[in-house]
């Protein structure tokens, strides 16, 4: 069974320049967004509920925050996981599903805005109760302009990443717990615990597929969606509903093949993929104008005619 790992996204990174998405819909070529990059002070978030850690990781950095000018923010040096519920503004249905949102960030940060708390409040207004998932990320500078340097190297430069740990290896320990948790206090926060289901982008897609494919049965979710990441690889016996979304322009897995779909096809579980013409890589809670701006729209329709929201 062939199986996407870490390598698989920082050979891309390391290979060819970042396509995020700017304040206005025009993507950012060659790294340009890192120069837009400005250090903040770490906000106060909301309640969050810590996550078991089996395997330490050696980080002695500090947790920091950045911000892209279009007010995205970035976490960095993420050394505690953390589940984080969102609450919307109506209490969930009852018995309702839970949706685990995996931000990406090439494990070196976290876009804890444009895939994480943008996209939950949407998925507040289908009756979901929503997480986002605070992994552990690779080791980065202990300070702003280091951290800042570490991503022009990668984004601009295409210089490889030098750690001594594999980072998908705690995200996706860190995504199994939070499956685990969100079970077992499924009763206290009004959750179906059979429809636990994960959302992933791009770094987070990675380790959404890397907790399927570990097939276990405590921390297996009951839907996956992968947002711009993999379409390569294989799935385990009998994988959850799947739907996938991705551009033809990504140009982080715009060379992969279809076999992922193929194979989630083969094995008989519902999948719904989406290869949009074009809208780049990063394109979550951005408009571009691009057919890849209906991903959520469609992504709701999935999830109605699945039988897993109730509207």
């Amino acid at each position: 069974m062939r199986k996407i790992t870490v390598g698989t996204l920082i050979a891309a990174i390391a290979g060819v320049a970042a396509n995020l998405v700017g304040p206005t819909g025009v993507a950012h070529a060659a790294g340009e967004w890192v120069n837009e990059v400005k250090a903040i002070p770490r906000p106060i978030e909301p309640a969050g509920m810590a996550l078991p850690v089996t395997a330490a990781q050696v980080n002695p950095a500090h947790e920091a925050w950045a911000q892209q000018t279009f007010d995205q923010r970035m976490a960095y040096n993420v050394t505690e996981p953390v589940l984080i519920p969102v609450a919307g503004p109506r209490a969930p249905v009852a018995d309702g599903p839970a949706v685990i949102l995996v931000p990406g960030g090439g494990f070196l940060y976290l876009a804890i805005d444009n895939e994480g708390y943008d996209v939950a409040q949407r998925l507040n207004g289908l009756g979901v109760r929503v997480f986002i998932l605070k992994y552990r990320t690779a080791p980065a500078p202990d300070s702003f302009e280091g951290f800042h340097r570490l991503l022009a190297d990668r984004f601009q430069r295409g210089a490889p990443i030098q750690s001594k740990i594999d980072p998908l290896t705690f995200a996706v320990a860190d995504t199994q717990a939070a499956i685990r948790l969100v079970r077992a206090h499924a009763k206290d926060w009004r959750v179906d615990p059979k429809r636990v289901g994960l959302l992933g982008f791009s770094a987070g897609a990675v380790t959404s597929l890397a907790a399927v494919q570990a097939n276990l049965p405590d921390a297996r979710p009951d839907f996956v969606g992968l947002i711009y990441g993999p379409t390569a690889g294989s799935p385990p016996p009998n994988p959850p509903p799947l739907f996938s979304a991705i551009a033809a322009d990504d140009r982080f897995f715009n060379k992969q093949d279809l076999g992922l779909i193929t194979g989630w096809r083969a094995s008989g579980s519902p999948v719904e993929f989406h290869l949009y013409s074009a809208g780049g890589h990063g394109f979550a809670s951005h408009p571009t104008g691009a057919t890849s701006d209906a991903w959520f729209d469609q992504l709701a329709l999935w999830l109605r005619a699945q039988g897993i929201t109730g509207r």
